[in-house]
């Protein structure tokens, strides 16, 4: 969902949980080619950390008689060809690290234009505390990831 879509708090919790979910997923196709344990655990712990927040945004959807969207098969399809295009050649910590930072900036940009939207549009405060939190824990992520450039 595009943020120039989001009308209102159910458009902004649909924006929120595709956009944890993409999170989550990425690192789900990027786990197996990580052998650092430190990454690999603090990856886990991102990965918690995104499906939590998409089980709140499904939740959420839910008790207002919304399914929320998976992405679809090709956009997945896609974006796991992608990584691995980007991790064929090179799996080191930093390459890892850097995709990582990477897939946090643009969680971060997409939630800022979900928030910023929903702002504009009037929305509850509910759904943009949700990504208000979101993007806290994306800050956290990056400094996590920074120590493995």
């Amino acid at each position: 969902m595009e943020a120039t879509e989001v009308r209102s708090r159910a458009d902004t919790l649909a924006c929120i949980y595709e956009n944890v979910k993409m999170g989550a997923d990425s690192i789900v196709n990027l786990l197996p080619k990580v052998e650092d344990s430190r990454l690999k655990s603090d990856m886990s712990v991102q990965l918690s950390g995104y499906e939590k927040f998409a089980t709140r945004a499904k939740n959420e959807l839910k008790e207002m008689g919304i399914e929320a969207e998976e992405k679809g098969f090709m956009t997945k399809t896609m974006a796991k060809m992608g990584m691995e295009f980007n991790t064929m050649m090179d799996t080191s910590l930093s390459h890892i690290a850097e995709m990582m930072l990477q897939g946090s900036n643009m969680g971060i940009v997409e939630m800022n234009k979900c928030i910023n939207a929903c702002e504009r549009n009037g929305c509850e405060d509910g759904a943009v505390s949700l990504a208000r939190e979101i993007l806290a824990f994306e800050e956290k992520n990056l400094e996590r990831m920074k120590k493995y450039l």
